[in-house]
């Protein structure tokens, strides 16, 4: 009978033990996934935290811009020390680190402008050959000219192919997609584009990218006080180092009259020259934000942001989080 007894609490003991146990494990568990929704928590509070801190510096990047005068605009201007008045700001921040730069897009080519049909797109072709020549990618030169052209038709309304691809193309890839024929939104686009390869856009080892070159939306028109020297040799066969030293060292240009630039021909009847004149100018419709933001727990948030003149007022008309 003792022995039957015995057993009977030995039994009860293990069941106590194995409920214990089982409680016990139930109990880090919970502890486990309380711990884990706390940090997602955190983390979510601190990366809100981080895109309110990116969307009030875009905001001061606007400030900054509506009180520049629109005539001219070079990076000796107050938006072209953006980024150090940001980051003496940013040392009020409790724990957070801000960086962020102004830059000017109109100082860029625009790829947009390949397709406009005004009788200068030899012209912005064999820029866009220059381009890629001067950068040394590793691409020939009829190559880069088939690029512009399937550029063109990816952005022209119509579907007639201009030597390059539309929509029988595009549908015959995996995955297919169409052919968009409207201008593009970023210069990423570009990477849609028949013959467009990834080391062309962002480069490799061995040589640049044009991705720092190239934009869109600013009607072809480029700024001769913010474009790059690769930029600006890009635009003839006629702008040597010589001359672009040249209109480096007489920079900033104070309005549209670019007559007295040496070394190139902005004066003569020919179609390079009209081009030339309908190209370069010293001020900018378009600029771009571009904005990085750590919080002290290591939330980062990057942000790019567009902004256009529009009546002389710059106005947000892209805005990406990443």
């Amino acid at each position: 009978m003792r022995w039957i007894l015995a057993g009977r609490s030995g039994m009860a003991l293990l069941l106590v033990l194995g409920m214990v146990a089982l409680l016990s494990v139930m109990v880090v568990g919970f502890s486990s996934e309380e711990g884990i929704d706390i940090e997602l928590a955190y983390n979510f509070r601190d990366s809100v935290q981080a895109q309110q801190i990116a969307r009030g510096v875009v905001e001061a990047a606007v400030a900054v811009l509506e009180e520049d005068d629109p005539s001219h605009d070079s990076k000796d201007e107050q938006w072209g020390g953006f980024s150090q008045y940001v980051a003496g700001a940013s040392t009020y921040l409790e724990g957070a680190t801000v960086d962020a730069s102004i830059q000017d897009e109109s100082g860029k080519i625009d790829l947009n402008a390949l397709a406009a049909n005004d009788g200068y797109r030899e012209m912005r072709i064999a820029q866009f050959q220059r381009l890629f020549s001067l950068l040394h990618v590793d691409a020939t030169e009829e190559e880069v000219r088939e690029i512009a052209y399937a550029v063109i038709d990816w952005i022209d309304e119509d579907g007639e192919t201009e030597l390059g691809a539309e929509d029988d193309y595009y549908q015959s890839l995996d995955p297919p997609y169409h052919c968009k024929n409207a201008p593009m939104d970023t210069p990423e686009e570009i990477l849609l584009v028949k013959g467009m390869k990834p080391e062309y856009f962002f480069g490799t080892k061995d040589h640049e990218g044009i991705v720092n070159y190239v934009t869109t939306g600013t009607n072809g028109r480029i700024n001769v006080n913010t474009a790059s020297e690769t930029v600006l040799m890009s635009l003839s066969e006629s702008a040597g180092e010589q001359v672009v030293a040249n209109i480096v060292d007489c920079r900033p240009f104070l309005s549209n009259d670019l007559g007295c630039i040496s070394g190139l021909d902005l004066s003569g009847q020919g179609a390079e020259s009209a081009w030339l004149r309908s190209t370069l100018v010293a001020n900018s419709s378009r600029f771009s934000v571009e904005v990085k933001t750590v919080t002290a727990s290591g939330a980062e948030v990057h942000v790019r942001a567009v902004l256009e003149r529009i009546n002389n007022k710059p106005t947000i008309v892209y805005y990406r989080i990443y």
